[in-house]
């Protein structure tokens, strides 16, 4: 079956909807017109970060947020979003989805379907196969995409590249990240052993479009899943590495010309079915096509820390949300906190040589983009600006990194991968995975 006759008959019909493979991409104006799926939390956030562009439409599956954003910016307020792209198709050139993980995959295909740019919060997808059709589509279609982290449209990201190909800091020796998530009360909770006792559902909050297309979701529990603390929980998100992997790993991803990791290594000290465990140390072994060898990249989260963190000493204090660092045979790389808003090159002899001596500096070989990483989108769109630098062809590779991670968490097992396959070959209970089922009226037939 070729790519094209797969595409149209898996998203031909679907819930009483009609997708369009290969609809019309053009926009209507110098101001695209754009449909805004998720505006409360990190959406509110997204919306009000648009510029250059009208919002006519957005949807919330929570009446409080959707009033709100309705009366901001005066569209139409939507609790579905497949009515919503089915009723607004001619209206909008544009989607800007920011909902919890599990739902990223079918609205972004949806819109794509439509012809429609789409800008999604990360992680792109929430199973492996859905970030492979995903990129498969982005391509057939040719729509402009961007997953949302924000950090690769940062200076501190091309400083980085820069930096590390002048040979600042040598030669690469290994990757190191942190972070202090799932700490509870920043998107998490605390470790839960068992599903929490339902309650009943608010007035303003429609739970089954909230759970979207997972299967057998738990019912509704206050303060356990909407509109905060989904993201610990595997049928709806992915744990603190998908929440923050796709800022923090996206410098090095990116920098060293990373491929998609072979093996995984995991060390946690238990194993949890339903949710993140409190930390986890998760071992890479991914090849720089810069460095042509195999870098290891290491990934710390929640008390789990570095020992690598002891060549920090004396320079500079680790920042208690965490941060990055690549170690090279001449210095270090580092970057606090989970995105390159401030790198600098360690130990500090290095730092000051390279502040006060300008033939060190080298030039900025990677354009940089102006204003924020949704002006970059919209620019695109426009045809002003090239792609985004985190379309989904560089976006998908990393999610699929970072999901791989995921489930070498989930499973307390080493992955051995064949990206080329897609198969993990010796974790079977991870193998099965790498594709998640839907429910009726979110699945591709």
């Amino acid at each position: 079956m070729n790519r094209r006759k797969f595409i149209t008959t898996s998203v031909g019909a679907y819930a009483g909807f009609t997708f369009f493979a290969g609809a019309n991409t053009t926009t209507s104006s110098n101001e695209p017109r754009l449909a805004c799926i998720g505006v409360g939390g990190r959406g509110k956030h997204d919306v009000g970060g648009i510029k250059g562009a009208k919002i006519v439409a957005v949807c919330d599956i929570d009446s409080k947020p959707l009033q709100a954003a309705k009366k901001k910016y005066s569209a139409k307020a939507y609790k579905d979003y497949r009515i919503m792209l089915n009723e607004m198709k001619d209206e909008i050139d544009g989607v800007v989805i920011s909902t919890p993980d599990h739902t990223h995959f079918h609205a972004t295909l949806m819109a794509m379907s439509l012809g429609k740019h789409v800008h999604v919060q990360k992680p792109l997808a929430h199973s492996i196969s859905e970030v492979r059709q995903l990129m498969a589509y982005a391509e057939e279609t040719g729509v402009v995409t961007q997953m949302g982290n924000q950090g690769h449209a940062f200076e501190g990201i091309r400083l980085i590249r820069e930096w590390y190909e002048a040979g600042l800091i040598g030669e690469v020796q290994e990757v190191v990240a942190w972070t202090n998530r799932p700490k509870k009360g920043v998107g998490f909770r605390g470790e839960r052993k068992e599903y929490p006792n339902p309650a009943p559902v608010p007035r303003n909050v429609d739970w089954d479009l909230w759970v979207g297309p997972v299967v057998d979701a738990p019912e509704y529990a206050p303060k356990a899943f909407h509109p905060v603390y989904w993201r610990g929980w595997w049928k709806f998100g992915m744990g603190a590495l998908g929440d923050i992997g796709c800022h923090t790993l996206d410098s090095p991803f990116w920098a060293l010309d990373m491929d998609i990791p072979t093996r995984v290594d995991v060390e946690l000290d238990h194993v949890n079915p339903i949710y993140t465990p409190e930390g986890a140390v998760v071992k890479y072994t991914c090849y720089s096509k810069t460095a042509k060898k195999d870098v290891p990249m290491t990934w710390y989260e929640g008390p789990k820390k570095p020992p690598q963190l002891k060549l920090l000493s004396g320079d500079v204090t680790p920042h208690q949300e965490g941060g990055l660092m690549i170690i090279g045979s001449k210095g270090i790389i580092y970057h606090p906190r989970m995105r390159p808003e401030s790198p600098r090159l360690l130990p500090e002899s290095l730092w000051q040589s390279f502040r006060t001596t300008p033939s060190m500096r080298p030039a900025k070989k990677y354009p940089r983009i102006k204003g924020s990483q949704m002006d970059e989108w919209i620019r695109a769109i426009k045809g002003e600006g090239p792609k985004p630098g985190s379309s989904f062809d560089y976006a998908g590779p990393l999610t699929e990194t970072i999901a791989l991670g995921t489930l070498a968490i989930r499973t307390g097992k080493a992955i051995d991968y064949d990206p080329k396959t897609m198969t993990i070959k010796n974790n079977d209970e991870a193998n099965a995975l790498l594709q998640v089922e839907a429910r009726e009226g979110f699945r591709v037939v």
